[in-house]
């Protein structure tokens, strides 16, 4: 071989090093008996940190693992003999540094020389950033997944083939209980309505179309559920990327109780209606009936007035002391009706276990009241005596505002009730962890029709009502709160069982 044959193999070993230095990925080449034949730094390190082994070119890497690792090293062996029978294969690996676990893909492929030898080349790179987004994406997914299926509408999703991407349990749940078909991703949902609904089919597809087609629709549906009519809302959502439509999101909401509740409201609107006539005839009748013993004592009074021997004052007296019973009694009617639309104090034994759980059974339908975790703790040291319907009406203002004002960030939304009675007075203990009240506001939320802000869920009414009650009760209230921490409602009623 010339000098300059050797200046050139020379040069292209310094260009080959170079590039090996300069890799992103670890580098190790290894010939048929296992020595190294050339390494870049990132490989010599990683294996000095990870098992204080010095990687030298000319030394066998199996023999130097072997004084560290005989189980390693076996399988590093392994791996070089798969790649030596020319079968590329990838691994991960994990390795401990300082307490942290470190991934590491690696990779082992042959080449053969011109000489007919081979040489290994062991490619390695640290994924352990991939594999903490990896798993960041799967606990999104995991969330993602949390969050449909807990949500109570039906949700689902089709590509431009009518073909469904996903969905969440409800609408698994409520497609097999109105058509007894069990859903698959992947199938066409046009195909699974059965065929004996052609005109339902049909119906879906041109809804399916028109979203396809870049319009947001709202429809309105009756389905047959377990035997009960149930109406349901349908929206659908276009899905664009870089404007182009790839698919639909469908919403469907059960909106029965709500069509069952706007048609009680109008049969009860027509009620108000007869009923304010019916009322507008009790002001007249009542007006009526109070001006006719005034006029009629009036008249009689004129009567005495123009009869100059006053021969029939008597007769005339009986008459007006008549008129003014008349009229004392009629008062007295009214004075009885309104005392009896205000009811008083009514005292019997309270069952705080048996109140509580009526006052939740009362309200477990409400919106969001799956959502909130009750813990009770209830102590009694002796027996307790008050209103029971106004304390109900207690509960329930207390329990809905932790329902309608929880945090829907949080996934642990709770109300802790801590009942505490002795012979004295119940301390009613209501800690929720919702979205709090401003500071500002926390004196003024037991005003009547008070609203913190223009989104406020309440009517205004409910903590004025609980005020007024108290104060019947000769009770107290008072409240604490901290802006996305939560409420706490401490509340002491007198035992009149004493």
């Amino acid at each position: 071989m010339t000098m300059l044959e050797h200046a050139e193999i020379s040069v292209w070993q310094d260009i080959f090093t170079s590039i090996i230095e300069d890799a992103d990925s670890n580098i190790l080449l290894l010939d048929e008996d296992f020595n190294i034949i050339n390494l870049n730094s990132g490989f010599y390190w990683i294996f000095i940190e990870t098992y204080g082994i010095e990687l030298k070119k000319g030394t066998s890497i199996i023999e130097s693992m072997q004084r560290v690792n005989v189980e390693l090293t076996q399988e590093w062996k392994s791996r070089c003999m798969v790649a030596l029978s020319g079968t590329a294969i990838k691994v991960e690996d994990v390795f401990e540094i300082d307490g942290r676990n470190y991934y590491w893909e690696i990779h082992f492929k042959s080449s053969t020389r011109p000489d007919g030898s081979q040489i290994i080349s062991v490619f390695s790179r640290d994924i352990t950033v991939r594999k903490a987004y990896q798993k960041k994406i799967i606990e999104n997914e995991a969330n993602l997944r949390s969050i449909l299926n807990t949500i109570e509408d039906s949700i689902w999703l089709v590509n431009t083939d009518f073909e469904l991407i996903d969905f969440n349990k409800e609408f698994f749940k409520k497609y097999k209980q109105a058509y007894g078909v069990r859903l698959l991703r992947g199938a066409s949902i046009l195909e699974l309505i059965p065929e004996e609904l052609p005109e339902v089919r049909e119906m879906w597809r041109s809804r399916y179309e028109s979203g396809l087609k870049g319009r947001p629709g709202k429809y309105y549906d009756t389905y047959q559920i377990e035997k009960d009519t149930r109406t349901f809302e349908i929206k659908t959502y276009p899905i664009v990327e870089n404007g182009t439509v790839t698919g639909l999101t469908m919403y469907s909401r059960d909106i029965t109780n709500q069509t069952r509740t706007e048609d009680l409201l109008k049969r009860q609107n027509e009620e108000l209606i007869k009923i304010n006539s019916e009322l507008d005839r009790f002001v007249y009748s009542a007006s009526h009936d109070l001006r006719a013993p005034l006029m009629s004592v009036k008249g009689l009074l004129n009567m005495i007035k123009l009869d100059p021997e006053k021969k029939n004052a008597d007769q005339y007296l009986a008459l007006i002391e008549k008129s003014v019973n008349k009229l004392d009694h009629f008062i007295s009617d009214i004075i009885h009706y309104s005392r009896n639309a205000r009811m008083d104090v009514m005292q019997k034994e309270i069952d705080f276990n048996e109140l509580l759980q009526e006052s939740i059974d009362t309200l477990k339908y409400m919106e969001g009241a799956d959502k909130v975790q009750s813990i009770r703790n209830i102590t009694v040291t002796a027996p307790f005596c008050s209103d029971y319907s106004r304390l109900l009406m207690v509960f329930n203002n207390i329990i809905s505002n932790a329902v309608l004002y929880r945090d829907t960030r949080k996934d642990d939304s709770y109300l802790k009730i801590d009942i505490q009675v002795d012979a004295a007075k119940a301390t009613l203990r209501f800690s929720d962890n919702g979205i709090g009240i401003p500071e500002e506001y926390v004196d003024k939320i037991f005003k009547m029709f008070f609203r913190a802000n223009a989104d406020s869920k309440g009517s205004g009414l409910g903590l004025y009502i609980v005020k007024g009650v108290l104060e019947k009760l000769e009770g107290t209230v008072n409240v604490q709160s901290k802006v996305g921490q939560g409420t706490t409602f401490v509340i002491e009623v007198p035992n009149l069982c004493a």
